[in-house]
C-alpha cells in the first residue's frame, strides 16, 4: 500500500486525504501485544507530496496483511545529511496519553470504561470488551490522583490491564479489550518445511518455583501464608522462593488457608517455574506457494494469535502466542514476527494478575481440585481443566525419517473422569531422558487419549517416561 497523509482532524480515513506518499523508500508498522504500536517511514527531500509531511498531520497505512488502514499521528523527523527523512509516527490511540481523569472506588470493568469516557479533554475513543463489564474488578489504580487514560489502561500498578489482564486491540478510535484478542491456527511452522530462520531466547532469570502468598487491604493489614512449593524443580535444582501478592484474588479478608491456596493455585496455572521463551522466526507464507492458495484465511496469521513450531533439533514441538510483528507497509507482507510462550515471571507477580491469559473470566476460580490414577487435575467455574500427570511409554516402533528416528501414534491414556470432552491442547512441559532421546510431542484425540510423537537420535526401542500439562478450554 502506498501511505496517505491527512490533516491532524481527520476522523474517517474514507478518502486520499491530502495526497499519497508514493515515493516511499520503505514502511514498517510494529504493534507488540499490550506494547507500542509505531511506524518509520524512510522518505526523500525530493518526494511526491514531502512538504506535507509535517508533525502532527497523520499518515494512514496497512498494519497487517487484511488491508485494514489504522492512522498514525507524526510526532517526529530526522533529517540527515543524504537527503532522506526518517519519520517517526504513533497510533492515534496514544492520543489518550493527553487526556486526563481521576476516580475513585471504581469496581468493575464497565465503571472503568464509563470514567475513562469523562476525560478532559473531550474523549472520542469508545471502549468495549467481552469479559463480564458488570462482575467485580477492584481497579485499583483509582484512587483519586488525576493519571492519563493511557496510564489506567496498563501503564500504572493496578491498572485495568493489571487487574483484570486480557489483550488490547487499538482500531482507528475504538478500544477493545479481549480475553484472547488472538486465534489458535491450524497449521505448523516446521524445520525442512517452511521454517528458514530460527533464534530462541531462553531466560529463566524471574522464574520461581516456591512463594510465600500474601494479602493486603494496602492500610498496613496483612494475611501472610506458609511458604508454598509448586512441587516442579526449578532451572537450578535449587528452591527460588517470590513473595506474591494474592490480594486481587479476594474480595474481603481471607483467612490464611486461603491465602495458602491462592498461592499455590497461582504457580501451577502460571507454571512460574518454566522459563520464559522468546522466539524469532523466519518463515515461508505457504499462502503465497502454488497449491495452498485455498487455504489463505487459515494460514494468515496476526498479532495475538497462537501457531504450532516444530523444530527436533532444539527439542521443540509446542503452541506459541505471536507477540509482537513488523509489518512490511508497500510489500504487503510480514517482516518479522517474534512468538512467545508468556509464561509469568516473578517481575509479573509483583502485582501484574495476568491469570486471564487462557481465557478465564475476571470470576473465575478453582471450584474442584484432586488426584485421579496419578494425575493432579484443577477444575474451575468458568468450566476451563488443567490436569498434569506423568505416563510411560512403552517399547516404542521407530521408524527413519531425515536422519533421525521417531515414533509415530504413541497413544497415552489419561484418568477417566478428568476431562468431559477432548482437550484443548496438550504441553509436554518436562521429559525424562532414556536411551537416545532427542524429544516428543503430544496432541488431544479425546477426554481420556494423547497422541504423541517420539524422536531419536538412534531405533532404540527403549521406552520413555514423559510428564504432561493438559488443558481443556470451554
Amino acid at each position: 500500500m502506498i501511505p496517505i497523509i491527512y490533516e491532524s482532524t481527520e476522523i474517517a480515513f474514507a478518502s486520499n486525504g491530502l495526497g499519497r506518499l508514493r515515493d516511499c523508500i520503505s514502511c514498517k508498522v510494529t504493534e507488540e501485544r499490550n506494547g507500542v504500536y509505531e511506524l518509520e517511514i524512510e522518505y526523500p527531500v525530493t518526494g511526491a507530496n514531502y512538504d506535507l509531511i509535517q508533525p502532527g498531520r497523520i499518515i494512514a497505512c496497512t498494519h497487517e496483511d487484511s488491508g485494514d488502514i489504522q492512522p498514525f499521528d507524526i510526532v517526529g523527523m530526522e533529517k540527515p545529511i543524504d537527503g532522506t527523512v526518517v519519520v517517526k509516527g504513533v497510533h492515534i490511540s496514544y492520543r489518550q496519553s493527553g487526556m486526563v481523569v481521576r476516580g475513585k472506588n471504581i469496581t468493575t470493568l464497565g465503571a472503568a470504561f464509563t470514567k475513562l469516557s469523562q476525560a478532559v479533554p473531550e474523549n472520542p475513543f469508545t471502549y468495549t470488551t467481552d469479559y463480564d463489564t458488570s462482575s467485580s474488578a477492584a481497579i485499583t489504580a483509582f484512587d483519586n490522583t488525576p493519571r492519563s487514560v493511557r496510564q489506567y489502561l496498563g501503564g500504572v500498578d493496578g491498572s485495568i490491564l493489571d487487574i483484570v489482564g486480557g489483550e488490547y486491540e487499538f482500531d482507528k478510535f475504538a478500544v477493545r479489550l479481549w480475553s484472547n484478542r488472538g486465534e489458535r491456527k491450524d497449521f505448523a511452522i516446521r524445520y525442512g518445511v517452511n521454517l528458514t530462520g530460527y533464534n530462541e531466547e531462553v531466560d529463566y532469570s524471574e522464574t520461581f518455583n516456591a512463594c510465600v502468598p500474601y494479602w493486603t487491604d494496602g492500610q498496613g493489614t496483612f494475611v501472610v501464608g506458609d511458604k508454598q512449593t509448586s512441587g516442579q524443580p526449578s532451572y537450578s535444582g535449587r528452591e527460588i522462593c517470590a513473595a506474591l501478592d494474592v490480594s486481587d484474588k479476594f474480595e474481603s479478608k481471607p483467612t490464611k488457608a486461603n491465602v495458602n491456596s491462592a498461592g499455590k493455585s497461582y504457580m501451577s496455572a502460571n507454571e512460574t517455574y518454566a522459563a520464559q521463551n522468546n522466539i524469532e522466526i523466519n518463515f515461508v507464507r505457504l499462502q503465497d506457494l502454488e497449491g495452498y492458495e485455498q487455504y489463505t484465511n487459515l494460514l494468515n496469521c496476526k498479532l495475538c494469535d497462537s501457531i504450532r513450531v516444530i523444530f527436533p533439533l532444539h527439542g521443540i514441538d509446542r503452541w506459541f502466542k505471536i507477540v509482537k510483528t513488523v509489518y512490511d507497509v508497500l510489500n504487503d507482507r510480514y517482516e518479522e514476527m517474534e512468538l512467545g510462550s508468556l509464561q509469568t515471571t516473578l517481575a509479573d507477580a509483583l502485582g501484574v494478575n495476568d491469570s486471564n491469559k487462557d481465557g478465564v473470566t475476571i470470576a473465575d476460580r478453582i471450584i474442584e481440585t484432586g488426584t485421579n490414577t496419578g494425575w493432579y487435575y484443577e477444575k474451575y467455574a468458568s468450566g476451563k481443566v488443567e490436569a498434569w500427570g506423568a505416563k510411560s511409554t512403552g517399547t516404542l516402533t521407530m521408524e527413519a525419517s531425515g536422519g533421525v528416528y521417531r515414533a509415530t501414534n504413541v497413544s497415552v491414556s489419561i484418568p477417566s473422569g478428568i476431562f468431559d470432552y477432548a482437550p484443548t491442547y496438550a504441553q509436554l512441559f518436562a521429559q525424562y531422558s532414556a536411551a537416545a532421546f532427542i524429544s516428543a510431542s503430544a496432541n488431544p484425540t479425546s477426554a481420556t487419549q494423547l497422541s504423541c510423537e517420539i524422536w531419536k537420535s538412534t531405533n532404540a526401542t527403549a521406552s520413555v517416561a514423559l510428564k504432561f500439562h493438559v488443558v481443556y478450554i470451554p
